[in-house]
């Protein structure tokens, strides 16, 4: 897996590339801890080359989540591919993030 980021104001753009499977999810939640600062009010998540999820890569997902959205911050998925679609859709968890 391969994280790229950009920061601007208060939104956090990340492009992730490759599977977020239990092994990266690890890496992308230690990367997540150093990156998503109490600035960070809005997190748009890149996910066309993004080629498989798992359950912890989703649970990455919902912490990006909680840690924005008390300050009604936003987390967006952006061109999701059709198994990662078919994953939050299957668990629910698309109807919680803005699907660009």
């Amino acid at each position: 897996m391969e994280i790229k980021s950009e920061k601007k104001d208060t939104c956090l753009s990340i492009c992730v590339n490759g599977r977020l499977d239990t092994l990266a999810s690890r890496e992308f939640m230690k990367w997540t801890e150093e990156n998503l600062g109490d600035d960070i009010t809005d997190v748009v998540i890149e996910c066309s080359d993004l080629t498989y999820i798992s359950s912890s890569g989703l649970r990455v997902l919902m912490t990006i989540y909680k840690k924005i959205t008390p300050k009604h911050g936003k987390l967006s998925l952006k061109d999701l591919t059709p198994q990662v679609g078919e994953v939050l859709n299957i668990t629910g968890m698309a109807s919680l993030f803005s699907i660009e």
